[in-house]
């Protein structure tokens, strides 16, 4: 037999040999416990092929979210197959006014507005015509107070008792079209923190 020749490594396959994993300050049970996935947590490298944030530039996992919606206990609601094309929203319940922290393509596409629009708001500006002069998009929408039986009243008393709530309600564009929201809010958390989110599916009705 003649001597055993060392095979050459292709780059990538030395770059996943080198790849690194969270500082090693941080134990397991402070990244199970952060909510939502940190880049600062991850030491830089250099080709980002094997950055573990790669997939989910919003920090938040699409996927881990739908999973843990259809294994939740005791479910009120029958949501049907789901699939990453929904319409979607998940809105952090600790942080103040309840701002949306994650939103699919999908929900983009119904309502008109970009992510960067959307992202930090709270869900009711989705009630106010922008196009209605002084109308206040992150404010309480400029329609009447709404009676103890509206659509908006009984999502916020689900909201605040932690139930799930399926019910339709008049939504706006941006560009100012009115149109039929059949709406689907669950609580949820994401993680063993005990950290409050909502998710709310959207879907246009007739």
């Amino acid at each position: 037999m003649g001597p055993k020749v060392e095979m050459a490594m292709n780059p990538w396959e030395a770059h996943a040999l080198n790849y690194q994993f969270p500082d090693d300050h941080l134990s397991a049970v402070d990244v199970k416990q952060t909510t939502a996935p940190s880049k600062s947590r991850w030491r830089a490298m250099e080709d980002p092929v094997f950055y573990p944030g790669l997939y989910s530039a919003s920090g938040y996992d699409l996927i881990a979210i739908l999973l843990r919606l259809m294994a939740r206990p005791n479910p009120q609601l029958q949501l049907g197959a789901v699939d990453c094309s929904v319409a979607l929203l998940l809105c952090d319940l600790e942080k103040p006014n309840e701002p949306i922290v994650y939103t699919t393509d999908a929900f983009c596409d119904l309502s008109g507005y970009s992510k960067s629009e959307v992202l930090g708001r709270n869900c009711r500006f989705l009630q106010s015509n922008p196009t209605d002069s002084g109308a206040e998009r992150d404010s309480k929408p400029v329609a009447p107070k709404p009676s103890s039986d509206s659509p908006s009243k009984r999502m916020r008393q689900a909201i605040d008792s932690k139930q799930e709530i399926q019910t339709t309600i008049t939504n706006y564009r941006k560009n100012g079209e009115s149109f039929k929201n059949c709406v689907s809010i669950i609580p949820l958390t994401l993680d063993d923190s005990g950290h409050q989110y909502a998710v709310g599916f959207c879907v246009e009705v007739a």
